[in-house]
């Protein structure tokens, strides 16, 4: 299959451009940062709706994971602008070249609880695709929107959106490991993340997977999470202890299982996260 990826030079979109080709795909890279992989390289601005249309041109599928990751170190102003006009240009760019399928990197950020300004109260536990989306802050009022784009395109041209909600993502990278050995001790200081987050390899299994296979349904959006919370305690235990006021809880959760769910990603790709912060160092 060929497949464009958009960001596809970043911190997590190398290590999926990189397993696309592994399985044997055909993969571009449209990014205005150079690219070490052996993909084709686009060197095109996702808000250059002009130029990401010639560049999408003979493609099948798009992985549009280009934009600004979190809403810290940049405007709220820049964050929306160019997180929801790059996706809008991306979709536009695909309908003018009938591409069947995009994938949109989007985020749990869509429930509003990682960077919440005011304390929000999950409605039960584990959260699913199900639980409502209340983001106060730019980026993930972003993604919920850049969502909203991609069922709109799947509904205008038949086109199959599926949107991969992920939580924080850790990558085998020198920095940001002393960085996770703080939030692993630390975790108390974490609870509006809900102690969620996946390895970029299972990110990369989890974008690869929506390429390959086609739904039933022609838009989707589904969470992908690792195997377990990264206190690695009883989900129960961190309910309890920080989020008391929640009382419907799944049997599932006296085990040390996320605490956002990613049971439709299993059931609809076959997901299987593997992998864990211990793949990543040793305390």
């Amino acid at each position: 299959m060929k497949i464009l990826v958009t960001g596809g030079s970043g911190l997590v979109g190398k290590y999926i451009v990189e397993d696309l080709l592994r399985h044997g795909h055909t993969v571009g890279v449209l990014d205005i940062a150079d690219t070490a992989s052996a993909a084709a390289f686009h060197r095109v601005d996702v808000l250059d709706l002009e130029a990401v249309t010639r560049a999408m041109s003979g493609y099948e599928t798009v992985i549009h994971m280009a934009g600004i990751p979190h809403p810290l170190n940049n405007t709220a102003e820049e964050v929306f602008h160019l997180n929801v006009n790059g996706t809008f240009n991306v979709l536009e760019a695909a309908a003018r070249n009938t591409i069947g399928k995009v994938i949109l990197t989007s985020s749990e950020s869509t429930l509003g609880f990682a960077f919440m300004t005011h304390r929000m109260i999950p409605e039960y536990f584990p959260i699913d695709e199900n639980h409502s989306l209340r983001p106060q802050d730019p980026y993930g009022l972003s993604k919920a929107v850049a969502e909203e784009i991609c069922r709109s395109y799947s509904a205008r041209y038949g086109m199959r959106t599926v949107c991969l909600r992920e939580p924080w993502i850790w990558v085998p990278e020198p920095g940001p490991i002393e960085f996770y050995k703080e939030l692993v001790k630390e975790y108390s200081q974490w609870q509006k993340n809900l102690w969620t987050y996946v390895h970029v390899y299972d990110v990369a299994q989890a974008h690869r997977l929506a390429a390959e296979i086609d739904l039933p349904v022609l838009h989707e959006a589904m969470f992908i999470t690792g195997p377990k919370n990264w206190p690695e305690r009883p989900a129960t235990e961190l309910i309890g202890e920080f989020y008391p006021e929640v009382t419907q809880i799944a049997a599932s959760m006296s085990q040390p299982a996320p605490l956002i769910g990613h049971e439709k990603a299993s059931l609809l790709l076959g997901y299987a996260p593997r992998y864990t912060w211990h793949d990543l160092f040793t305390l």
